[in-house]
């Protein structure tokens, strides 16, 4: 908070000599009219956001209408879009509007959340979620974290779109969960959690930990439908890091069943896991076979709720999933399993080497977030296999290898890293 607060008042200086803002993740966005923006509305409505964030003294309005800013000034918006900015700038400016969003109670009372933006490390794109706050917030104190995953919709797959959800005069919050922060990642849109849908996730996480104050030992993940899935994949790549999933009618068969398997089962064996769905659902069976699993492997911590309805997201059912899973801690945090908890990474990562140029000898560095059985291999420019640095079962960890290519020719390779649920590959160049 201290970091945020000095970089929220530096802005006002910034903003005066239009240069970039600094966000509390080190992100950049241009306050100033050098926007590509040319509809007068929309710069209205910038110039709004931007002098209500300079006269609030709250760090945590600032931040969000600087990273609304962000979001706006990170692509340009076509005329779909615009109409949705328009709606947030009424919402924001016309004080008739129930809940005004230009107005501090509306988030303090939970009917409006807060946007935290971020640019991504890993493509440079502007990424954002939803923020809601806990009951009878004080910012000082830490609180329990619901990442809660969005379902399939078309509108979620526009950043506009989705960040204007609960932003315009049309809907308000209505949400269960209040004991502690809500994070609603975007997640890419619609692209199921995975790849850059899934690191997503996590930097929602991180971005919201740059500014909030969290219960490690109280973190729970979430989902409905596509969520759903989602939850249940991450969940169980990341085990060690929930206190309970909550499985709201998973789509669990996507992909030919991918994450229903008897290893994701394991992984989740020591995980509570809550699980409601519809009579009618079509999902039905896919949750029901996924609870059958856990019981398969000794999970002494699961639920299962039915409802006679289909495929809807009712508040009574998350308020039951709320319900079940905040009785849980994470005690998990405070044993040892093959390696410390405490250094067990949110996710699996391979990282660039370095040095890169090299001669002759360069250091791979890759974390894994649950134990796994790991190929890490290096190619030359045709693709044909030169090395194989790693192949077998390597505790989950961060793990770095030296690699001396003394006997090979100056030139392009490429080193990849596969895990069951993970690949990737990168470039390095050996210069000597």
């Amino acid at each position: 908070m201290k970091t945020l607060l000095t970089i929220l008042i530096a802005t006002s200086v910034l903003y005066s000599q239009n240069e970039p803002v600094l966000l509390s993740d080190g992100a950049k966005v241009n306050i100033g009219y050098t926007t590509t923006f040319t509809n007068d509305t929309l710069l209205q409505f910038i110039d709004l956001l931007n002098t209500s964030a300079l006269n609030s003294d709250n760090a945590y309005f600032k931040q969000h209408c600087y990273s609304m800013i962000n979001v706006f000034q990170s692509k340009v918006l076509s005329e779909y879009e615009i109409t949705f900015a328009k709606k947030m700038f009424v919402a924001f400016s016309d004080t008739n509007v129930a809940w005004s969003t230009g107005k501090l109670t509306s988030y303090l009372l939970r009917k409006r959340p807060f946007i935290i933006s971020w640019t991504s490390p890993t493509d440079s794109v502007v990424s954002l979620a939803w923020l809601l706050l806990p009951e009878n917030w004080t910012p000082d104190q830490q609180y329990p974290l619901y990442v809660t995953l969005h379902g399939l919709y078309g509108p979620y797959s526009d950043p506009i779109e989705y960040m204007s959800r609960y932003l315009t005069p049309d809907l308000v919050v209505d949400k269960s969960f209040e004991n502690g922060y809500t994070l609603f990642p975007w997640g890419r849109g619609n692209i199921w959690y995975e790849g850059i849908g899934e690191t997503d996730v996590w930097e929602s996480i991180k971005s919201a930990e740059n500014v909030i104050k969290v219960d490690t030992t109280r973190k729970y993940l979430m989902g409905h439908s596509m969520g759903g899935y989602g939850a249940w994949g991450i969940g169980q790549k990341s085990a060690a890091n929930w206190a309970a999933l909550g499985i709201h009618a998973g789509a669990l068969w996507y992909n030919n069943n991918k994450y229903l398997t008897q290893s994701a089962a394991n992984n989740l064996k020591d995980i509570p896991v809550f699980f409601v769905c519809g009579t009618q659902d079509g999902l039905l069976g896919a949750n029901q076979t996924a609870y059958q699993m856990l019981q398969d492997v000794g999970n002494p911590n699961i639920e299962f709720v039915t409802f006679p309805g289909g495929h809807e997201a009712l508040l009574e059912n998350w308020q039951k999933m709320y319900e079940w899973v905040k009785n849980f801690t994470n005690d998990r945090q405070n044993t040892k399993v093959g390696t410390d908890i405490a250094q067990i990474p949110l996710r699996t990562e391979l990282f660039n080497n370095f040095p890169n140029p090299f001669n002759p000898t360069t250091t791979i560095t890759y974390q894994l977030s649950v134990t796994s059985q790991v190929s890490l291999k290096v190619y030359d420019l045709l693709g044909r296999e030169v090395k194989i640095l790693t192949n077998g079962l390597i505790q989950a960890g961060k793990h770095s290898i030296i690699w001396n290519a003394t006997s090979l020719p100056n030139g392009l390779y490429f080193y990849q890293l596969r895990t069951g649920n993970y690949s990737d590959t990168k470039k390095m160049i050996v210069l000597k």
